[in-house]
């Protein structure tokens, strides 16, 4: 059932990234947001490909 949730989280962790790579903002304020949650996705997904 954990293998489950994973593969879950897994498949939304790409989703979202997708979705931010479709979205890049232009304004500072905006990029510093957008490169902070990318890079939570990024070192998330990190993890699963261990």
């Amino acid at each position: 059932m954990n293998s489950k949730k994973n593969d879950q989280r897994y498949q939304e962790l790409l989703i979202e990234k997708k979705e931010l790579e479709k979205n890049r903002p232009h304004g500072i304020d905006e990029m510093r947001r957008w490169k902070h949650s990318m890079g939570k996705i990024l070192q998330e997904l990190e993890l699963y490909n261990k």
